[in-house]
């Protein structure tokens, strides 16, 4: 069965995380639970990392423990210079362009901050479609209620699907529900994982690692 939907993580992913933008939400994350929790840095720090491991995102631990709502949440931490850290890219435009599949952004963070972010690499025009946390109820990958949202609003079967991502808990709960998986793995993407279809280094090498894909359907 050929692909026909390509659905795209975002962040690390159309861009490489040297960019830094992961980081500096990982940096508000924090200042929000020690401003709204009342807990240390240090605190804060850990249980950020214990809630994003378990549960897919911080948010979602900050909800489910501490009552947090989750548009506040997102308008706090999303509230960075996108400006001074991403660029406009033409080398990621035409590489989208020669891609005659439906492309779809799925992102954990909000919808402000996806388009954003698209707007400001350049490559919006490339995108059917976004779906951000807001619109998958709140619900992150790597659960698979979350892809199975995605796949459902699209009404497209997962094998027809390729899941781009930068994660390895979110491409394995994707192929959990019959998806294809492709691998944005940096520096560390000589390294073959059992149950993911390909693996690349940048975004940019996708064309060709999606036509050996094609090829072995």
């Amino acid at each position: 069965m050929r692909v026909s939907h390509l659905i795209f993580d975002l962040d690390d992913t159309l861009y490489p995380p040297s960019a830094g933008v992961v980081g500096r939400v990982h940096t508000l994350i924090s200042a929000f639970m020690v401003e709204r929790l009342g807990m240390d840095a240090e605190e804060a720090d850990a249980l950020r990392a214990r809630y994003r491991a378990e549960l897919g995102t911080t948010l979602n631990g900050l909800m489910c423990y501490h009552g947090v709502a989750p548009d506040d949440f997102l308008a706090h931490v999303h509230a960075i210079d996108i400006e001074a850290l991403l660029s406009p890219d033409t080398d990621l435009l035409a590489m989208l362009r020669t891609l005659p599949h439906q492309k779809i952004i799925f992102t954990n963070g909000s919808r402000q901050h996806a388009e954003r972010v698209l707007a400001r690499l350049g490559v919006r025009e490339c995108f059917a479609d976004v779906f951000s946390l807001e619109r998958v109820g709140y619900v992150p990958k790597p659960q698979p209620a979350a892809f199975a949202h995605v796949l459902g609003a699209l009404d497209v079967v997962p094998q027809q699907c390729l899941v781009i991502d930068d994660r390895l808990d979110n491409l394995r709960a994707a192929a959990g529900l019959g998806t294809r998986t492709l691998w944005v793995a940096g520096d560390d993407a000589g390294s073959a994982i059992p149950g993911i279809d390909a693996t690349i280094a940048s975004i940019l090498e996708m064309p060709a690692a999606l036509a050996a894909i094609e090829t072995d359907a």
